[in-house]
């Protein structure tokens, strides 16, 4: 079982923001995939009731691959309705695409769902500008320094371990005044790990 309960005090919910859950099968834990070939699913939450279900739902389908998932969060909302009109403009360039012969675009049609999730996870649908602090091959001690400096800048809205270190995430701020000692990587829309998923 996925223990969602640190995200459900991190996620703010209302209007039209949403997050999104994923399960990706990352190439370098999986023998034989390639970045281009790793499964990744992905649900759409609305609420925070919702966390816990859709978790489970992707480890439900994380199940039916052999390779090992792991679960993350996206750091930032996102905005549906801003997604619903990116959308409707890109459906508008595959019917003129259609319509002058692109057979290409075909495919799009048939899956207008999976192109709504991925229009939500695009930089443009995003409805906060939340910062992934990215540490690797950290110590606990690294984690505890990085959150030290960065609250002399930001709030700090949760940390998490990885299996390689750890996730800082903060409110936005002018990242070039930050001194550290703790080597980082800074990801403007990343997303967050939760937890493998067993399958």
């Amino acid at each position: 079982m996925v223990d969602t309960e640190p995200f459900g005090e991190y996620c703010e919910f209302g209007g039209d923001r949403v997050y999104l859950l994923v399960a990706l099968a990352r190439a370098k834990e999986n023998e034989g995939t390639t970045s281009n070939t790793a499964p990744a699913i992905r649900k759409v939450v609305e609420d925070e009731s919702d966390l816990d279900r859709k978790a489970a739902e992707l480890d439900h389908a994380a199940s039916r691959f052999d390779e090992r998932f792991r679960l993350y969060l996206t750091a930032n909302a996102r905005d549906a309705l801003k997604a619903t009109f990116e959308l409707r403009r890109s459906m508008d360039d595959w019917l003129e695409g259609r319509i002058h012969g692109d057979e290409g675009v075909r495919a799009k049609f048939k899956r207008v769902d999976g192109e709504f999730v991925s229009t939500l996870q695009s930089d443009a649908c995003r409805d906060e500008t939340n910062f992934v602090f990215d540490l690797d091959d950290a110590t606990a001690a690294d984690r505890d320094a990085l959150v030290d400096d960065l609250r002399d800048h930001t709030e700090v809205a949760l940390t998490r371990e990885t299996p390689n270190g750890y996730h800082v995430v903060t409110d936005p701020f002018n990242y070039n005044k930050l001194a550290t000692g703790v080597e980082y990587e800074l990801k403007t829309d990343g997303m967050v790990f939760v937890s493998y998923l067993d399958g």
